[in-house]
């Protein structure tokens, strides 16, 4: 989770490719995302509400249940 300061120029989301104008954004895999649009592969669950620990696997960005299945 990192914090948008008020004066920052606002960043592309890597999901939506919208600007990122909520006072928190999410970074993952060197991106910044919204926090609705980084979710699961698999099942669509979305990440930044289940913790901080992500997966990857064959460039998908994984919960850890479907990491592991």
């Amino acid at each position: 989770l990192v914090s948008l300061q008020s004066r920052e120029k606002p960043r592309g989301c890597a999901g939506c490719n919208g600007k990122i104008r909520d006072r928190f954004m999410l970074q993952a895999l060197d991106r910044y995302w919204h926090e609705d649009c980084l979710k699961c592969a698999c099942c669509d669950c979305h990440l930044g509400r289940m913790g901080s620990t992500l997966y990857t696997r064959a460039n998908l960005i994984l919960c850890r249940r479907d990491y592991l299945r």
